[in-house]
């Protein structure tokens, strides 16, 4: 009887092929979703860093001024409400994230 020892069959190499490809499949839309989650939270964690290095500024000079910054092309806007001191809030917006903003306040 003949025996075909050399390698994979045509029938047994399609169907691996099509089990990768199926793998893939499933996870190709988890890592997009995965990665716009990443980049916003990284547009989040820019606009935390702006807003702490204002108020550190404010606090160390007593003057509460509004002042913006671009970054990587997103434009963050440090922006003090209440009377001057008492909340301070960075704005920023990418076309394809939409309006956000980080606030902090002297309540909390």
């Amino acid at each position: 009887m003949y025996k075909n020892s050399k390698g994979f069959s045509l029938p047994e190499t399609l169907v691996a092929f099509s089990c990768i490809l199926m793998i893939a499949g499933m996870f190709i839309p988890f890592l997009i979703h995965y990665a716009s989650q990443l980049k916003g939270l990284q547009y989040e964690v820019e606009a935390l860093k702006f807003l702490e290095e204002g108020v550190e500024k404010a606090i160390v000079s007593h003057e509460y001024v509004d002042h913006s910054r671009i970054y990587r092309g997103v434009r963050y806007e440090l922006d003090w409400k209440g009377g001057g001191n008492e909340e301070a809030c960075v704005h920023y917006q990418k076309r394809d994230i939409g309006p956000n903003e980080v606030c902090i306040s002297m309540g909390g």
